[in-house]
């Protein structure tokens, strides 16, 4: 007797492979991503150019592969707002700040781990359990991926960005021979303060007391005493008096200049 296979049958059967867009993390290194948002800054008036200004401003096809490769990955890094068929492309307010490594050291690296690790989830899962461990083998890496839902096609590439972007933020050094994971609140203390002072989210503005209790102003009781941190004052005054001024004239020039500099009344 003969059998009919179906064909909708014989797809179904056949295992599925995800489109490569819908990989749950990119697929270049947060550090190539952060090109593109550098070169629309570069090359832009407000942070919104024209796709294929900027690629002609770089010397590259805005239609090849690997320009179509960084427009994708630094759209889903939330660097850029924008695919590789708009026809402008923006920089996100998180890549402005990104970007801002010496204006606002701590702020930027605090963006750059969320957009580059913490928004993915198989990358933020195993980062949170490797913290102050040594970073495993390639097979075990790709394995924990494995556990997190990611398709075995794709484990060899999450486990090189994963490394590569712990590696570009900071988070790994090396302990007697071996590279070690490291934590964010570890490579933020390293950080020189904001030039314009301390930051919202820095560690120095988490003080004791709560945001909403009231500053109390310093006393000034004797208005004599010398206020510590304030610039001193030097005035020199010079005074020409006719010399056909008479003595009283005089002394009211200076009975004057003592009550208006100095405060003091005349006997």
């Amino acid at each position: 007797m003969t059998q009919y296979t179906n064909a909708n049958d014989e797809h179904k059967m056949k295992p599925q492979r995800r489109r490569g867009g819908l990989k749950p993390f990119p697929v270049i290194e947060f550090k190539k991503a952060l090109q593109l948002p550098e070169a629309i800054m570069e090359h832009s008036v407000d942070g919104k150019i024209r796709r294929v200004t900027l690629f002609k401003k770089l010397g590259r096809s805005p239609s090849s592969g690997p320009s179509r490769n960084i427009v994708s990955n630094s759209s889903k890094y939330g660097l850029i707002l924008g695919d590789y068929n708009a026809s402008s492309l923006s920089i996100t307010e998180e890549g402005r700040t990104a970007l801002a490594v010496e204006q606002f050291p701590r702020k930027a690296i605090k963006t750059q781990f969320q957009l580059a690790i913490g928004q993915f989830e198989p990358f933020n899962n195993l980062y949170e359990k490797l913290q102050d461990q040594r970073i495993p083998t390639d097979e075990v890496l790709k394995d924990a991926f494995g556990d997190a839902g990611v398709d075995d096609s794709d484990r060899s590439k999450a486990a090189e960005i994963f490394i590569a972007n712990l590696r570009f933020l900071g988070l790994t050094h090396d302990v007697s021979g071996s590279e070690y994971v490291r934590s964010l609140d570890q490579v933020l203390e390293e950080q020189p303060g904001e030039l314009t002072g301390v930051a919202e989210d820095s560690p120095e503005s988490n003080s004791t007391d709560s945001p909403d209790t009231p500053v109390k102003p310093a006393k000034d009781n004797n208005k004599d005493t010398p206020r510590p941190n304030l610039p001193e004052l030097h005035v020199d005054i010079q005074i020409h008096i006719d010399s056909t001024a008479s003595s009283e004239q005089i002394d009211q020039i200076f009975a004057s200049m003592a009550r208006h500099l100095y405060g003091r009344e005349s006997d």
